[in-house]
């Protein structure tokens, strides 16, 4: 029993450090795919904030709620071991779900550029290590997909 919840602990530890983050480049989607480049200059940039959807309050409750029992079951035996193990699941299910709030609030720029066609485009781009940071009046090259989406701006 302690080794399948050992074990259940491990792995839920390790999806939760590598889902709900931002993507860092470009989707696998885009590999190969022919963009159209189109230059421009930065006229205004704003810090949004991007929702993941909750996706980080569930995993972090369901991570929580498991290594609060398998902590919990640790304490005690007979039924105040069970009372344990339902109360550390519960705590840490409220726990984990905080913490994977954070995982949430993640944030992007909106950036809005004049191309040299005189067409303006606006769009909002996830910001992580890998992002190059736009501003204000300066000269970007700004990525469109085959389907017209801005795929990334970057820095000319």
């Amino acid at each position: 029993m302690k080794k399948v919840l050992i074990t259940s602990i491990i792995v839920s530890l390790a999806l939760l450090t590598t889902t709900g983050c931002a993507p860092k480049g470009y989707a696998q989607s885009t590999i190969g795919e022919t963009m159209t480049v189109e230059p421009g200059v930065v006229q205004s940039v704003r810090q949004v904030q991007v929702n993941n959807n909750g996706v980080g309050n569930t995993l972090g409750s369901v991570v929580g709620a498991v290594a609060g029992g398998a902590a919990g079951n640790q304490v005690g035996g007979g039924s105040g071991q069970v009372v344990a193990s339902v109360a550390g699941a519960a705590i840490g299910s409220v726990i984990g779900g905080m913490a994977g709030d954070n995982m949430d609030n993640q944030y992007g720029q909106e950036i809005v550029v004049k191309l040299n066609n005189g067409k303006t485009v606006a769009t909002v781009l996830r910001v992580n290590g890998s992002a190059a940071m736009v501003q204000v009046g300066q000269a970007v090259n700004v990525f469109f997909s085959n389907t017209g989406n801005i795929n990334n701006i970057v820095p000319q």
